[in-house]
């Protein structure tokens, strides 16, 4: 019961500090590269922190199972390097099997944890986060203008860059806007300029006191016009309805009632290995965390790297695998999680029966020893 306790207690420990280091840096990552996209008009910057905030959800089953994977192996192989698993194997009848259970204990809510946020939670984070953008991407493109911002409208085709707007929103000052076709080129600048709606609806963009710079696709000749006046037509993108067509934001439900579809049955297979990875690689870390109290523990790191490195890729090709048809699902499932599998089983032989991975008569000493006789 002793060490159960200490042994749940530090893999906590261990686990929220690794986690929370994985977390920071790949919720800087995801904050950078949203900014940027804010930045660069492709969604809206009042809905940055939204857009952090689903990108966490979406990453966070990878990273509990890396983080788990890695809090269990780090805690087991600092009581190999304090000596302390020579104590326990010593005090009777405790071996490295034992510690299958109260690991599991600890490890047991994290994989359904693990579970419930790759089976419901990532899929409907993903598909608010693609809402969000195509909400943003069918607004008008005159709500898209920001002051001291290059924005791109009309699919493109024309730059927009305003300095200042007015509170009410109809008045912009120094207007500098290029438009680019199959047979112009044009530069428009101006001092001032205010937002019309006609009859019919059409928005305009009014110029006043400014000069147009007007020149044939590959031409540097440009014909020069001063205007008083100047009024330009902002194509409004008609409203239409938004789908989630991809089928990694498809609740569960409805990828069960399309599972003939092999699209389909590749999320499926996605979204149910990871609580199962999760799983085979906690208990690949318990024969794993071996170290001699003599050497380091940087190998069982990078060992435990490139293991997890390989499981992802494996996860990635068996998907490809079940979309093209290769393989089924259930298939996939038992070849790639089964294989993971019988290697922690192997390990456990080795470090519980075995007492080297090849017999001595295998070993070169062994004949070196037999020669000198």
């Amino acid at each position: 019961m002793i060490f159960r306790r200490s042994l749940v207690s530090e893999l906590a420990n261990t686990a929220g500090a690794v986690f929370t280091v994985i977390f920071s840096i790949v919720l800087t990552i995801g904050l950078v590269r949203i900014l940027g996209m804010a930045a660069g008009g492709r969604i809206d910057s009042g809905t940055v922190v939204e857009m952090v905030v689903y990108q966490a959800l979406v990453n966070l089953a990878p990273l509990l199972a890396v983080s788990l994977f890695i809090a269990v192996l780090m805690t087991l192989t600092r009581s190999w390097l304090d000596s302390e698993m020579v104590v326990w194997f010593s005090s009777g009848g405790i071996s490295l099997v034992s510690w299958i259970r109260p690991v599991l204990r600890f490890s047991i809510p994290i994989i359904l944890l693990i579970g419930v946020l790759s089976v419901v939670i990532s899929p409907w984070a993903r598909g608010q986060s693609d809402m969000n953008r195509e909400v943003y991407a069918q607004r008008d493109d005159v709500e898209r203008l920001a002051p001291g911002r290059f924005t791109e409208i009309s699919g493109g085709q024309q730059v927009f860059f305003i300095e200042e707007v007015s509170e009410d929103g109809t008045t912009v000052k120094n207007v500098f806007l290029t438009e680019t076709s199959a047979n112009k080129e044009m530069v428009v600048v101006a001092e001032t300029g205010n937002i019309l709606v006609n009859d019919q609806g059409d928005r305009y963009v009014v110029l006043h006191d400014g000069r147009r710079y007007e020149a044939p696709a590959g031409s540097r000749e440009f014909k020069i016009t001063d205007f008083e006046t100047y009024s330009l037509r902002i194509d409004v993108k008609p409203e239409k309805a938004i789908q989630m067509t991809d089928v990694d934001t498809w609740p569960l439900p409805m990828l069960l009632a399309q599972f003939d579809d092999s699209e389909a049955k590749a999320e499926v297979f996605w979204r149910i290995c990871w609580p199962i990875a999760a799983l085979n690689l906690v208990l690949i870390a318990i024969p794993l965390s071996f170290t001699n109290p003599r050497a380091g523990r940087s190998l069982n790191m990078i060992v435990a790297l490139l293991l997890f490195v390989l499981y992802l890729n494996g996860i990635s090709v068996g998907e490809t695998w079940v979309r093209q048809n290769t393989l089924s699902l259930p298939v996939a499932l038992v070849v790639l999680n089964g294989a993971f599998f019988i290697f922690g089983c192997v390990l456990f032989l080795r470090r519980t029966v075995l007492q080297r991975w090849l017999p001595v008569w295998m070993s070169i000493g062994y004949w070196r020893t037999r020669g000198h006789r």
